[in-house]
């Protein structure tokens, strides 16, 4: 197939939503499929990049969370989009909406992501407890933007229910970002002088790594305990301050994917306190180099999925609940070791190669459609040659 990706922004490998999109175009070409990038920062062989569109007062809160607006170039645009034979969306702004628009006054198939929860953008803006505003966004996005889509790609269960209760009509085909097969079990554990607890993610409120550092300064292992928070945003003073004040020993750092996998493989404990969450790859590639996790019990997260028992989860919020199944895990190493490899080995569940072949269905059933209505057959095989669809549902 010959794909188009569009999403404002590429160059920007602390944003996960950039991360996944930049995993898909890289996995797609290994199959076989020609892949174009249309978005800030695109320079591959044959992506197109775009300028950034200035949005007064929104580009200055979006710059502190690594993220900018695509600038629309008709004329660029459509040069990418000839030939194609899908274009897919990974944002719902108003670039991704004139690319649309475009892509149907070229008569090709489109699908789109939904990456962007609405609490995201209400825990930014610390108006998070007002539920009608999430409400709001939610029909904002359906009306402005999915209600053109008959098929949308859901990372989870969890947000295709949320896409479903909040009125889309279109098909929701639930398909894991998945995690790149390099993050992996090591051969042997080192023993770290302190245990090793590790979270991956954006410095957010949403993230809520100041409950983990309130859950270490109460755990009964604080003083044998390195706390390690992966990730960069808006948050790092204040839990830099927060670590100091309570005289937790924590470090922050952001970390290539060699160095991120050797960290993880390295680590005794990974922690995801986050209230808000589509997928979190970055908890999946934690317990697929054999780490066991504590995951927030959220009813906005799709992370507790991960869960394989209680003893991986504590209630949202609650730093004296964390810190008992943190003591917990730390305690029983022997235990901590076993259930680490059954960890690794349901991470498989969610591998790159299988969401990539579920996206390949998910295009090809949208390509045809499209092609059966005008009375049209595929000029050429969608899949590569040799290749074929052996699916495993989550």
């Amino acid at each position: 197939m010959k794909i188009v990706i569009v999403i404002d922004l590429i160059d920007n490998l602390t944003n996960g939503s950039v991360m996944t999109a930049k995993r898909f175009a890289d996995g797609l070409r290994a199959r076989g499929h020609s892949v174009k990038i249309v978005a800030i920062g695109a320079d591959g062989k044959d992506d197109v990049c775009v300028k950034e569109r200035y949005v007064p007062l929104l580009t200055e809160v979006s710059a502190k969370n690594q993220v900018k607006y695509g600038k629309f170039d008709r004329e660029k645009i459509k040069a990418a989009f000839e030939g194609a034979d899908l274009v897919h969306f990974i944002f719902p702004f108003k670039f991704e909406k004139k690319c649309k628009l475009l892509a149907d006054e070229m008569g090709i198939p489109t699908t789109a992501a939904f990456h962007v929860q609405p609490e995201d953008i209400t825990f930014n803006i610390h108006m998070e407890k007002l539920g009608f505003l999430n409400n709001f966004i939610y029909g904002m996005f359906r009306r402005r933007f999915y209600k053109r889509f008959r098929r949308i790609h859901c990372p989870s269960r969890f947000i295709a229910d949320q896409l479903d209760s909040h009125g889309y009509k279109a098909e929701l085909y639930v398909i894991s970002n998945g995690y790149d097969k390099d993050f992996r079990p090591a051969g042997t554990k080192p023993e770290n002088g302190k245990f090793e607890v590790v979270m991956v993610g954006r410095l957010a409120p949403e993230k809520k790594q100041k409950i983990l550092i309130s859950a270490v300064a109460k755990s009964e292992f604080k003083d044998k305990i390195h706390l390690t928070l992966l990730g960069n945003g808006p948050c790092k003073k204040k839990l830099q301050k927060q670590a100091k004040k309570l005289n937790v020993d924590c470090s922050f750092d952001f970390l290539p994917k060699d160095e991120l996998i050797k960290k993880l493989q390295s680590s005794d404990l990974y922690v995801h306190a986050s209230t808000v969450e589509i997928e979190a790859i970055a908890c999946l590639e934690a317990i697929a180099c054999g780490l066991v996790p504590v995951i927030s019990n959220s009813s906005l997260s799709a992370t507790p999925q991960f869960a394989l028992d209680e003893r991986s989860l504590f209630e949202n919020d609650n730093v004296d609940e964390l810190a008992k199944k943190m003591d917990y895990w730390l305690k029983n190493k022997e235990e901590r070791l076993k259930a680490g490899g059954i960890y690794a080995a349901f991470a498989k569940n969610f591998s790159l190669d299988n969401s990539l072949q579920l996206a390949e269905r998910m295009f090809i059933d949208e390509i045809y459609d499209c092609l059966s209505e005008r009375g049209e057959k595929p000029k050429e095989e969608l899949l590569p040659e040799g290749a074929e669809l052996q699916i495993q549902q989550n």
